[in-house]
């Protein structure tokens, strides 16, 4: 059935999380995602490429996970939702032709999943999905920004931000790691994504950043223009008031 993918949060109430869906992975097809409960299916999304959802609840617990593509199943995987968090699953790599699911290559070892940018496995570009943390600290007049190297077969990238104020490293990932969230001020910045040593943008976003709010850039190719030019998908994250 796959590894299962636990968040805790430790609290007297039960209250429910909140949850998003990025459709990255590389397909001209929709994809169906389906979460079930006790053999109940209490969320379904269908979504097309580069699509984000926005935030939706979810009660805690242990679900069963299934991404569908016509009806093929390509992956099934349960989940553990902690109590009262904040989560994106996102979706990667290229879909195959005559699929099967959880599919895996003979490379790629089960690891287990943490926040950051270390874990994850491009387990040979194969569909797979992660669920990412978005709870997050930051100063009252500060904001955060990650990104997601999400295109699968680009090499190494790199990020930086940069204001009329300073420029801001955001690092240097492979596919398809998670960068570390760094501080920004709330001020209009341009986010620049470069192929390692080539001075030639592969993406550019212009961000009116505004303070206490998470912002993950999610970086994926476009078809028929898949090396030259990247496409970026952003997605807002207020601080969660406690």
């Amino acid at each position: 059935m796959g590894m299962l993918l636990l968040f805790s949060c430790h609290s007297s109430q039960q209250k429910p999380s909140k949850l998003r869906i990025g459709q990255f992975m590389f397909t001209d097809r929709p994809v169906k995602i389906i979460f079930t409960k006790d053999g109940e299916s209490t969320l379904q999304q269908q979504l097309k490429y580069t699509e984000l959802t926005d935030y939706q609840s979810i009660n805690s617990g242990t679900y069963t996970v299934e991404v569908k593509a016509e009806n093929q199943s390509l992956l099934k995987k349960k989940v553990g939702i902690g109590n009262s968090g904040v989560y994106t699953l996102m979706l990667y790599g290229i879909l195959q032709e005559n699929p099967t699911t959880n599919e895996k290559t003979s490379k790629t070892k089960l690891h287990e999943i943490v926040e950051g940018e270390e874990a994850t496995m491009p387990n040979g570009n194969l569909p797979q999905f992660k669920i990412l943390n978005d709870e997050f600290e930051c100063g009252k007049d500060e904001a955060k920004i990650r990104w997601v190297h999400l295109a699968a077969g680009v090499e190494e990238i790199s990020a930086v931000a940069t204001s009329d104020k300073k420029t801001v490293s955001l690092s240097s990932l492979t596919y398809p790691k998670v960068s570390k969230t760094k501080a920004l001020l709330p001020l209009q910045q341009k986010v620049n994504w470069k192929l390692k040593g080539s001075k030639v943008n592969v993406a550019q976003e212009q961000l009116a950043i505004q303070s206490q709010k998470l912002y993950t850039c999610f970086i994926m190719g476009i078809e028929g223009k898949y090396i030259d030019s990247l496409k970026v998908v952003t997605g807002e994250t207020p601080k969660k008031k406690f």
